[in-house]
């Protein structure tokens, strides 16, 4: 891991992410208070299963892979994708693994450190974040359902096929 310095560099790299496009250069500068730009190599581990850690991530640019007890759960390559997101809501330990796919730069943001700053910057702050996260959550819920939709149909399927009578689903 690497971690980026130089103001110029890293305000072009939030730039780069859709949430923060609406932040101008101070609020940007708050944000970087709390947070630094760091880039991974192919391979590298970004997050551990089941180890503590303070931070939020965006992507920058790059590719990442998420698994949870060894099995991939996805891969994020979009700029402005977020994991360890679910420390917002709670300072248990990572549900999964994050590793970086290709040369990954993310945008690293301690939660904790949020709570150092002047309480109307921390709302503002905290408005943006807790936007994101929704966003994502109702992002995943609708990826959830829509592979909870696939495994039934599957299941109704060979249902049919081996001669089980019922519907999925049903009691």
């Amino acid at each position: 891991m690497q971690v980026l310095q130089g103001n110029g560099e890293i305000i072009r790299a939030l730039r780069k992410i859709p949430k923060l496009q609406a932040f101008d250069k101070r609020d940007l500068r708050k944000i970087l208070g709390c947070s630094q730009i760091l880039k991974y190599g192919p391979g590298e581990t970004i997050t551990r299963e089941d180890e503590p850690d303070q931070r939020i991530y965006f992507i920058v640019s790059g590719k990442v892979r998420v698994t949870r007890q060894g099995v991939e759960i996805k891969v994020l390559a979009r700029t402005g994708d977020v994991f360890g997101e679910m420390r917002l809501l709670s300072v248990s330990a990572r549900t999964s693994s994050v590793s970086a796919i290709d040369e990954t730069v993310c945008l690293a943001t301690d939660v904790a450190a949020m709570e150092n700053l002047r309480k109307e910057d921390r709302v503002a702050f905290a408005a943006i974040y807790y936007m994101v996260m929704a966003e994502v959550l109702a992002r995943r819920l609708k990826e959830t359902s829509d592979e909870l939709t696939r495994v039934r149909e599957e299941l109704q399927r060979l249902k049919t096929a081996t001669g089980l009578s019922g519907t999925v689903g049903s009691a």
